[in-house]
């Protein structure tokens, strides 16, 4: 569980509750489940994002001031 982003759990089970209300039918499983993989999902996107439009760390130089 230490692998995830913070307030990962949070949006999973919001989102969980989110479905329950607008899909009576989803029982509890099903509601947790379809809310892990919409996270999930959600999260893979942001990350796909973020490396397409930002430079990557790994290959800028560093600032080194002498002391």
């Amino acid at each position: 569980m230490r692998s995830e982003p913070r307030g990962y759990w949070t949006r999973v089970f919001d989102q969980a509750a989110t479905l329950l209300r607008a899909r009576p039918e989803l029982n509890g499983d099903n509601a947790y489940w379809l809310a892990r993989r919409m996270v999930d999902q959600t999260l893979a996107e942001v990350e796909k994002e973020r490396s397409l439009y930002q430079p990557s760390y790994v290959d800028t130089p560093a600032l080194v001031l002498a002391p």
